[in-house]
């Protein structure tokens, strides 16, 4: 029971980096896809919440009753934080996929919704054959894990908002890969083959109690690292 907890609250966080580690780097070439003009964004694979992680926490020093201890201190942070949320009137997965076509409109592309089942969080194994009319392309997109995330206890491992996050391009009207990559926003672990991107040192929290405090900032810091990823997958597209 201990074992299979701890590995599940981490995995949440690790799942990217693990899923990434072999992943394909597909750099996109627009001048040898030029009549790429009209993206279909289909629905993210993304929790419409985040996680409030504490990668390294009292409870893991003490058996099964620590691991029972984790997974309470988690489930409380993460119900603390969505309830957060809530009362904003913040809807992260909304706000991705927003931020998504407000940089791809600013990259001269006409974007469009395309609604997807999403049986897993990860990439599509396949695409419409033929494609729609009117759409040169989809996007594809894989948020593993996003929220808060401190390394340890204490104030030099403070929380900070992370993402991690598949991105893909596809043709249309034949399946081809046109662009692969993963996005990093504040990696505490290593990462292989991604664009890694450094968290805003303005929303640094020394600890859960701290991020809470000031909903407002919360929000922000969360808004920001959304932003921030969104913003990366368009220039992988320009």
């Amino acid at each position: 029971m201990n074992h299979f907890v701890q590995r599940a609250i981490a995995c949440l966080f690790l799942a990217g980096l693990a899923a990434c580690a072999g992943a394909p780097e597909i750099p996109f070439d627009r001048s040898s896809n030029a009549g790429i003009k009209n993206i279909a964004v289909i629905q993210p694979a993304m929790s419409p919440t985040p996680i409030i992680l504490l990668a390294s926490d009292i409870g893991q020093s003490f058996g099964l009753i620590g691991g029972l201890i984790d997974l309470s201190m988690q489930s409380n942070r993460d119900t603390k934080f969505a309830a957060l949320l809530s009362a904003q009137g913040v809807k992260p997965d909304a706000v991705f996929l927003q931020d998504v076509h407000t940089t791809l409109s600013a990259h001269g592309y006409n974007v469009v919704d395309m609604p997807q089942a999403r049986s897993g969080n990860d990439l599509l194994k396949v695409y419409p054959k033929g494609g729609q009319p009117g759409v040169d392309a989809y996007l594809d997109l894989a948020v593993f894990s996003y929220g808060y995330v401190a390394a340890g206890i204490g104030d030099s491992t403070p929380y900070r908002p992370f993402l991690t996050a598949r991105c893909r391009l596809v043709r249309a009207s034949d399946s081809a890969v046109l662009m692969e990559d993963t996005i990093a926003y504040n990696p505490v672990g290593p990462v292989q083959k991604a664009v890694t991107l450094s968290p805003d040192p303005n929303f640094s929290f020394k600890d859960f109690d701290t991020l809470t405090a000031d909903p407002g900032v919360a929000v922000q810091g969360l808004n920001t690292a959304l932003t921030a990823s969104a913003n990366s997958i368009g220039t992988l597209v320009q």
